[in-house]
């Protein structure tokens, strides 16, 4: 097979953006190990590309490498490199991340694995509601995802559905702050911080009466915190749960409250009430964890940043086919769609591409990630 040498070209445009030696890289991490239809890591960049953006599918991606290449590669074959491509997928992204600031140090003082649980509903490619459901788990101290899942799109989001390991730091937000989710990561002898939602459960004194969260916040300063030792009721029994909160500054406030009227008129919600409002101006926390306020609020602002990174992800997981059961394949789907997004920021961050790179790369469908993202 010769490779189309202008296509070449052309990769070498978005390769400008990856990490040293990703090339070599794609040997040492196992994704090139045989150099039959495929014979160089551009060539494989080139496959992997196509089935994150356009391809759809394995069939589909072959299909288009014989038309703008005049590679010959059957759909297994496709299947194949892109399903061994993960660990390569993992270590460009992870590169980048790095290179460009992205990444996320791990606190000095943490000698723990912290992992961050998301789920968001998905759809298909040319779908208009969801079809089904992601559940992640993904250690953000280590670039690693710890579980990934895909459900029916009536399946909820839950902390049950993910393994804990002893000792390890459950990060999530306020959809999985409940007594449940609170007692399975409890039960499997790790530790909670999740923001802390008021329908998720009610607080209590030493004295059973129910505490009234806005009336002990009130006297905070912007960015001040503040530690509030409480119990909530399961099955009858009094369960212990510490509070960090911690108010908003004037323009992160602000910032909440649009959001929240934004939600609303999408949904055409009734207006949320003076207390709901009120108590939008704090960040709440529920842990199990007896670090400083401030150590806890640091890792909780540890999972919002790579959350940013999330957004991105979530936009681009409705391009290409759900993965099939095979572990390996749902690595690359995963660190496939992870790679995109970190490259699509990493495009938005240092440059804007010349006339020329835009005809290339809207092909490949940048150019409307970039501008999606512009629009946010």
């Amino acid at each position: 097979m010769c490779y189309n040498e202008n296509m070449e070209k052309e990769i070498k445009k978005i390769a400008k953006y990856l990490p040293e030696g990703w090339e070599s890289a794609a040997r040492t991490e196992g994704a090139l190990v045989r150099a039959r239809e495929i014979k160089t890591a551009s060539e494989l960049l080139e496959v992997n590309l196509l089935y994150l953006t356009v391809g759809e599918s394995h069939g589909t991606t072959a299909a288009l490498l014989n038309l703008t290449t005049g590679m010959k590669i059957s759909k297994n074959s496709v299947y194949k490199r892109i399903k061994g491509s993960w660990k390569w997928l993992r270590w460009m992204a992870e590169g980048m991340c790095r290179q460009n600031k992205m990444l996320i140090p791990k606190p000095e003082w943490l000698d723990r694995e912290v992992s961050a649980v998301d789920g968001s509903e998905m759809g298909v490619s040319g779908s208009k509601q969801g079809d089904y459901y992601l559940h992640c788990a993904f250690d953000i101290f280590n670039f690693t995802y710890r579980s990934i899942e895909i459900t029916d799109v009536k399946e909820g989001e839950k902390l049950s559905r993910h393994m804990v390991r002893p000792g390890e730091i459950i990060l999530a937000d306020r959809m999985y702050g409940n007594i449940k989710g609170m007692e399975h990561v409890l039960e499997n002898e790790g530790d909670f911080i999740l923001r802390y939602r008021t329908k998720g459960f009610n607080v209590y004194d030493g004295n059973g009466d129910k505490i009234n969260l806005n009336e002990q916040f009130k006297n905070l300063s912007p960015l001040e915190s503040m530690s509030l030792e409480c119990f909530y009721y399961s099955e009858g029994k009094r369960c212990p749960v510490r509070l960090v909160a911690m108010r908003k500054d004037e323009e992160a406030i602000k910032a909440a409250h649009q959001k929240m009227n934004k939600k609303l008129r999408k949904q055409r919600g009734k207006r949320p009430s003076p207390e709901a409002l009120e108590f939008n101006q704090y960040i709440v926390l529920a842990t199990s964890l007896d670090y400083s306020n401030e150590r806890i609020l640091e890792l909780y602002r540890a999972r919002w940043q790579i959350e940013q990174v999330f957004l991105r992800l979530k936009e681009m997981y409705d391009l290409g086919e759900v993965p099939s059961k095979n572990e390996d394949s749902v690595k690359a789907w995963f660190y496939g769609k992870l790679f995109l997004a970190v490259l699509a920021e990493t495009i938005m961050k240092r440059e804007l591409f010349s006339p020329e790179e835009e005809i290339f790369m809207r092909s490949f469908g940048f150019v409307k990630l970039v501008e999606d993202f512009e629009g946010d």
